[in-house]
């Protein structure tokens, strides 16, 4: 039997069990994920596990670009526009940040997007998982997560290195997104209709992984490009349908990516130091009063932007993604930073989330 199949049985099981221990206190698996690569990750090949982990990667931000389609983003309203302006304030103080600490300017702008952007997949999910999808701080949060990722997609673009090239393919396939959309949006959703769910589901993963390739190999980032491909699958009304067959795929892929996270950050974490710490634990602060000021401003109340606020704690893919783009480019601080945030504040934002509405409770009594 293939070494690969041994090594995806070790790590399904392992991971399994992690998420079977955090399901009773109703915390999301990722972290149990991250949690069982830092704990076990040196005793497994995850090498082995490829192209899992970065097929779940892919899928991820597909399924963000589903999310955030063109029908969600023309119902952005100016208050999810206020609290998002608040929110972005983090960018340019985390550039500051960054040219303080020695960085160039295009390490300080990862820094910057390291410190600046939140985990729209873990904080989705912890807002369903919770129950917490009627409340109001949930509408603010949600509209401040379409803000962060479209501009981090641009900055992935901005710092990604590549030639006039890469710029002119995302610049092409943004512009025969718009045209799909526009003139022929209607017709393509009835063809689709019309096709068999293993054929729909085919020609996803084809696009997906057709268009990574693409950008991979003109210097653009792959992430972005499955972003683009889930904003164009939502244009077309696809969004149910596609969340449907890919899910599944997705979460196992996903849970994969973590636990080869957590298993990679060992290396990273061994030559931490305090500068390092000092960096993720700013981060941390920085964001929550601009978010507390922008739920305000978004018409929350006090308890209701202070929820607000922490539910913008959690950061993950994208951190994790722009942590990777630092290590290839020399700028291994960024790249710790980016790790040591993902594993802090996936489990502390899950129990700030968890235990904040009943600690609030109890302290006004």
């Amino acid at each position: 039997m293939h070494e690969s199949v041994t090594a995806f049985a070790i790590a399904t099981l392992l991971l399994g069990l992690g998420a079977a221990l955090v399901h009773r206190w109703h915390f999301p698996p990722l972290a149990a994920y991250l949690l069982v690569g830092l704990a076990l990750g040196e005793f497994l090949d995850t090498e082995s596990l490829e192209p899992l982990p970065s097929l779940g990667l892919l899928l991820l931000m597909f399924s963000v670009g589903l999310e955030f389609g063109p029908d969600r983003l023309q119902q952005m309203s100016g208050r999810v526009l206020r609290a998002g302006g608040w929110d972005a304030l983090a960018l340019p103080i985390g550039v500051l940040v960054g040219l303080l600490a020695g960085l160039d300017w295009k390490g300080a702008l990862l820094l910057a997007g390291v410190m600046y952007v939140s985990s729209s997949a873990v904080i989705v999910k912890l807002i369903l998982d919770l129950r917490r999808a009627a409340n109001s701080e949930s509408e603010v949060v949600l509209g401040v997560l379409v803000f962060e990722d479209l501009l981090i997609a641009i900055l992935l673009v901005l710092v990604q290195g590549g030639t006039g090239l890469s710029f002119a393919v995302v610049a092409g396939l943004v512009g025969l997104l718009w045209l799909l959309l526009h003139l022929g949006g209607r017709w393509l959703n009835q063809q689709v209709q019309h096709l068999s769910d293993e054929l729909v589901l085919l020609l996803g993963a084809a696009l997906v992984s057709g268009t990574a390739i693409l950008f991979h190999t003109v210097g653009a980032s792959e992430a972005v490009a499955a972003f683009i491909c889930g904003v164009l699958a939502a244009g077309l009304g696809l969004r149910e349908r596609f969340e449907q067959l890919f899910g599944s795929v997705r979460d196992l892929g996903v849970a994969l990516f973590f636990l080869t996270v957590g298993a990679e950050a060992l290396g990273l974490l061994d030559a931490v130091t305090v500068g390092v710490v000092g960096l993720a634990l700013l981060a941390l602060l920085i964001k929550l009063p601009l978010n507390f000021k922008g739920a305000q401003m978004a018409g929350l109340s006090q308890k209701r932007s202070g929820f607000a606020a922490i539910y913008l704690i959690p950061r993950g893919e994208f951190n994790l993604i722009l942590g990777a783009m630092a290590l290839q480019q020399g700028y291994p601080l960024v790249g710790q930073v980016a790790v040591l945030l993902v594993l802090v504040s996936i489990p502390l934002g899950s129990l700030l989330m968890r235990f904040a509405p009943s600690w609030y409770d109890g302290r006004r009594k």
